[in-house]
């Protein structure tokens, strides 16, 4: 098998892959133990009954050899099994032309086919024909397969050939009756054996699930850094990741820390000069007013969007929405006192999301401001759990925007600013703030008839023990 097609079919699991070599180990352990133990035990069989027909023609032998005449018939006394008729147990001596049979032959001859069979010449091997009998196959008088002994021996000048029979079955018999229990035993083992491997897999995976586990924790913002309580073997694995964890979030708060200063560094002096601009009333006054505004507007665009981009993934803490909304309504309702604004607030006092406070504000005040800025008379402002999210609708019940402007403003990389007068930077900031979070912003048509903006955000995680 080529090398690449054998790597595509090797599993991609550790644990399939341990279950697999283990399962490849422990089959060829059995099946290794299993040939031994027939082996064993078939030589085992095969001695005893060698043994017993060995002591046959050894008596056979004995009540034949170096008589100076040759009876007409030979008495034995057989012992069991060779006095049973039919049996299988049979003995036969032929000597110058005279053939001497056990009792349970009844006058019939034992056929000897030779050493073709599975065990002819394999227990002995070769051997003097003089000395030792040899295994052979045979068939009875009935043609019933036969374990045959038999031996050569020289007597008075002669050659004497004795051959003593046991049925086949007596070989076969006593293995599988002995096979049979000792395969239930090794399948039982097996069995064991595999259940240990899974149980051995279960456990000795069990740390790298719980640093996966950890992973995911850190990830969801659920932990600040993965449990250092492991095994020695996962100590330096976990060590290098928590330092990249840190140093990752330490670099974040940093670009964050930057981000910060750059705004406050490009703010103050244009605040200084809008204020001196503030209290002219020439027009050319009025058009750099106007330029210095637009001016704070990008930047404070484009620094929301760097400081989104330094977000360092979830949030590990829950930011309260009602107190801050509360909040932005009152600085709001004082700056459009005059315009009589009714705002109904519905937000239940726990209801919290996974958010850095001076985003949530970021995107809050955006919300508000859009709604403020556009509504004739009211505006709703609600937060609800929806699942593990949080979602916040601020709606109006101003001029609205058709639905073919919001499908059309919501294309991927389309810029609110650059379609709709009067929603610009703000929600485009606040949708990219809600996405860096993993959730989102949509536009629809409220019940009050105007634009309705919905944010989904997280909501908060319980952090480990």
């Amino acid at each position: 098998m080529p090398l690449g097609r054998l790597r595509r079919l090797t599993p991609k699991s550790i644990a399939a892959r341990l279950a697999l070599g283990s399962a490849v180990l422990v089959l060829a352990a059995l099946i290794a133990t299993g040939i031994s133990t027939g082996i064993v035990l078939s030589r085992f069989i095969r001695d005893q009954i060698d043994q017993r027909l060995d002591t046959q023609i050894g008596a056979v032998t004995s009540a034949l050899e170096n008589r100076p005449s040759l009876p007409d018939v030979l008495t034995l006394n057989d012992p069991p099994p060779f006095d049973r008729h039919g049996a299988g147990w049979y003995w036969m001596a032929t000597i110058d032309g005279h053939t001497y049979r056990s009792a349970s032959l009844d006058g019939a001859d034992i056929t000897n086919r030779g050493s073709d069979h599975w065990w002819g010449g394999w227990h002995d091997g070769p051997a003097d024909a003089n000395t030792r009998p040899r295994p052979f196959n045979g068939v009875g008088p009935r043609g019933e397969p036969l374990y045959l002994r038999v031996q050569v021996v020289p007597t008075n000048g002669t050659w004497m050939t004795i051959t003593a029979s046991a049925p086949a079955h007596a070989l076969v018999r006593p293995l599988r009756d002995a096979l049979v229990p000792v395969i239930l035993a090794m399948l039982a083992l097996g069995i064991l054996l595999a259940a240990a491997s899974v149980l051995q897999m279960r456990l000795g995976l069990r740390p790298l699930k719980r640093v996966t586990k950890g992973l995911e924790d850190v990830r969801a913002g659920r932990a600040s850094h993965i449990e250092g309580n492991q095994p020695r073997e996962l100590r330096g694995l976990v060590g290098e990741l928590n330092s990249l964890i840190k140093q990752n979030a330490e670099g974040l708060r940093r670009a964050r820390g930057h981000v910060s200063n750059l705004g406050h560094a490009l703010n103050t002096p244009l605040a200084a000069l809008s204020l001196s601009l503030s209290g002219s009333r020439s027009r050319r006054d009025a058009e750099r007013l106007r330029l210095v505004a637009e001016m704070q507007e990008r930047i404070r665009h484009h620094l929301g969007r760097a400081r989104a981009a330094a977000l360092n993934g979830p949030a590990h803490i829950s930011t309260a929405i009602r107190p801050r909304v509360l909040d932005l309504n009152v600085v709001l309702s004082k700056i459009n006192a005059e315009r009589g604004l009714n705002v109904a607030v519905d937000i239940p006092e726990a209801l919290a999301v996974a958010c850095e406070p001076q985003d949530l504000d970021e995107m809050l005040g955006n919300m508000l401001d859009n709604a403020f800025k556009w509504a004739s008379s009211t505006i709703s402002i609600k937060a609800r759990n929806a699942g593990t999210q949080v979602l916040i609708e601020v709606a109006d019940d101003g001029p609205g925007i058709s639905m073919e402007k919001i499908h059309e403003v919501l294309q991927p990389g389309k810029r609110l600013d650059e379609s709709i007068v009067g929603h610009g930077f703000g929600l485009s900031i606040t949708r990219e703030l809600a996405e860096l979070y993993g959730g989102d912003l949509n536009l629809g048509k409220s019940s009050l008839g105007g634009l309705e903006v919905v944010v989904r955000l997280p909501g908060p995680v319980a952090t480990n023990g």
